[in-house]
């Protein structure tokens, strides 16, 4: 990973491209055609009409919750398509076995506990589920989506992880990507705003702290054990066909 996945966008948050992370099979990812970032809502009008002149973004992911949406909405480019997928609030709770085997257990990070969460939880798993069914509808060459939440490191992060796991990138990219948000933050020169959400905990918390490799190691040894590979879990928990996975690679490789 070097800097120079990420885009030169004035009052853009940790704003970057996917573009050159290189799959297992030799692919690269195309450019033009993924984004992520934080929030929107800093940008200029200029701003947004240059995500849309030089990085063709024309659909917008959102995966805030109502509350950070309606507090700061997103300055959008000019004909994007606004498509908010709130990853929080979770809707599972723990069984009464679950809290009892947890209160003997090791306590576990409140930030660690909330990325495997969001791999896990119902509702969590819904908004990913339509970011694909999303992606999967994406076939035109600089076209691009732009995926965010508000530092664009937590929630979009994971929604990185599982897009470069259906595109086949390796897990040492992956992570190297998720690490970058830290560079990607301090490059913006903007402190996110997601420490002024009046959502719960979750978001607050995550929001005042940097990527840590604890977070996505936590990932990687979640769905190790619980699902046995990437591929499983996108089949089994998000509903990604052999066929789906294809067609994402086709429309986002090159």
């Amino acid at each position: 990973m070097t800097n120079n996945h990420i885009l030169e966008v004035p009052h853009a948050i940790n704003l970057r491209t996917f573009a050159g992370y290189r799959a297992k099979d030799g692919r690269t990812i195309k450019p033009n055609k993924l984004l992520r970032s934080g929030a929107l809502d800093q940008l200029t009008q200029a701003d947004a009409q240059q995500l849309a002149d030089d990085y063709g973004v024309e659909e917008v992911i959102d995966l805030r919750t109502d509350d950070e949406v309606r507090r700061h909405p997103d300055i959008l480019p000019p004909e994007a398509r606004y498509y908010q997928l709130p990853v929080m609030p979770f809707s599972d709770h723990a069984s009464f076995s679950q809290r009892l085997k947890r209160h003997f257990a090791k306590p576990e990070d409140p930030v660690v506990h909330t990325y495997k969460k969001m791999l896990t939880d119902s509702h969590a798993k819904s908004a990913y589920q339509d970011m694909f069914s999303l992606l999967l509808n994406n076939p035109d060459d600089n076209q691009s989506v732009l995926i965010h939440c508000t530092a664009g490191k937590d929630r979009t992060g994971v929604a990185a992880m599982l897009i470069e796991a259906a595109l086949g990138i390796p897990e040492e990219t992956m992570q190297a990507d998720y690490l970058s948000s830290n560079v990607g933050l301090k490059a913006s020169g903007i402190i996110a705003p997601e420490t002024r959400s009046t959502h719960g905990n979750q978001v607050e918390s995550m929001g005042a702290l940097p990527a840590k490799k604890v977070n996505i190691q936590a990932v990687f040894e979640l769905i190790a054990r619980e699902y046995n590979s990437w591929a499983n879990y996108l089949e089994t928990q998000l509903e990604l066909s052999s066929t789906d996975l294809t067609t994402l690679q086709k429309i986002y490789l090159g």
